[in-house]
């Protein structure tokens, strides 16, 4: 990753959210290019609707990227099929099946020689909602840490208040203002640079490369 590095970031909306506030923290970046891959309302369970291992094999042939960032799962809480039968969410064959699915991406990064950083979920406000993402977060750390050159990101706490409870709202750069939108689950322009911030703070701390964000959007609070 020293001299020219290719950042492949790939998700759903919540992936968008973060490819927003990288493009404006990252660039211009000499020697480094930022490629946003993302589709809303996708995820690793309606392969009917986007296939994402599909379309990764094209653009890991295309981009030859040496670090993909992922950051999916908003539209994953629902219910797939397996072997023929369809099952709920969090039931233990969906879960033994979408560990697969996880297992599936993360190897095809690192076959392509790329490392991955997997980012989790943040904090969200549905009470339902929220449960079901921090069971998928723990899916994306335990499958991360048995693939050799994926490294999992949690973000649960950056949106979190002492509690680890959800907060609309922080003090960034010694102001007050809104981080996420009126659904509970995105983020606002300002929540998509502190994202981006933390994202690119932890790529330069991680894989030791010098990478300090263009205006760095910071929970001061």
């Amino acid at each position: 990753m020293i001299g020219h590095c290719t950042v492949l970031e790939i998700g759903d909306s919540l992936g968008n959210d973060l490819g927003w506030g990288l493009a404006r923290e990252l660039a211009p970046k000499p020697g480094l290019k930022l490629v946003q891959r993302d589709k809303s309302a996708s995820g690793l369970v309606a392969s009917w609707f986007y296939n994402w291992p599909e379309h990764l094999k094209t653009m890991l042939a295309r981009y030859h990227p040496n670090l993909v960032v992922v950051c999916v799962g908003g539209d994953d809480e629902q219910g797939l099929e397996v072997n023929g039968h369809a099952y709920g969410f969090d039931s233990p064959p969906w879960l033994s099946r979408y560990s697969a699915l996880i297992r599936q991406i993360d190897a095809m990064i690192t076959r392509s020689g790329s490392y991955v950083l997997w980012v989790g979920l943040p904090v969200m406000a549905p009470t339902s909602y929220r449960v079901g993402v921090a069971t998928l977060n723990s899916l994306y750390r335990s499958v991360g840490v048995t693939v050799p050159g994926v490294t999992y990101l949690p973000s649960w706490d950056l949106f979190a208040n002492a509690q680890g409870q959800y907060q609309s709202v922080g003090v960034v750069n010694h102001v007050r203002t809104v981080l996420r939108s009126s659904d509970g689950i995105h983020l606002s322009y300002v929540g998509e640079n502190v994202f981006a911030t933390y994202v690119a703070n932890e790529i330069a701390a991680i894989y030791h490369v010098r990478l300090a964000p263009r205006q760095p959007a910071l929970i001061t609070n």
